[in-house]
């Protein structure tokens, strides 16, 4: 992930096209994972989501980014010959997770970017992201229609009650 991160940085100070270095660090990084032995969907999540936080801290289009990074993703699994969909749904997972935190907007442009067939395979995202839900205790709810609300009993109850 640092030497994706690396790269793009880089390549936006020298002003570079930012989405082909993603596809090919990525690219890269996928290869030398699988040569050293190591867990390819991770590496795959990991590469594209310091693309798209890259991306956005140097000010580029996270969208275009998320996309050739996936595209980079699914040429590497098919050089290595493993699992093309498992690792281009795990990078695009990647992308989406790094793009829901930097704001809902980057999130939607880049579903929007990543929906469809990229590179032939057809990548399929989970409806949402799980984000953090608010404690229970957090939650405020409205009484049921009719309801009387408890401060409300308690108020009536108090006023007629003799002094």
């Amino acid at each position: 992930m640092a030497a994706v991160r690396g790269s793009i940085k880089a390549v936006e100070q020298i002003g570079g096209d930012l989405g082909s270095v993603a596809k090919q660090a990525v690219k890269g990084t996928i290869r030398a994972a699988e040569e050293f032995g190591g867990d390819l969907g991770t590496v795959a999540r990991s590469a594209s989501r310091g693309a798209v936080k890259a991306t956005s801290e140097v000010g580029g289009d996270v969208g275009v980014v998320a996309r050739k990074a996936v595209e980079g993703t699914i040429e590497a699994a098919r050089e290595i010959r493993a699992d093309v969909a498992g690792l281009a749904t795990g990078a695009a997972e990647g992308a989406l997770a790094a793009a829901d935190r930097i704001s809902s907007a980057a999130a939607r442009t880049v579903r929007a970017a990543l929906s469809g067939t990229i590179g032939g395979t057809r990548v399929i995202l989970r409806e949402t992201l799980q984000r953090a839900q608010p404690a229970p205790s957090q939650v405020t709810r409205r009484p049921a229609r009719g309801a009387t609300p408890a401060r409300a009993r308690k108020r009536r109850k108090g006023a007629s009650a003799p002094p």
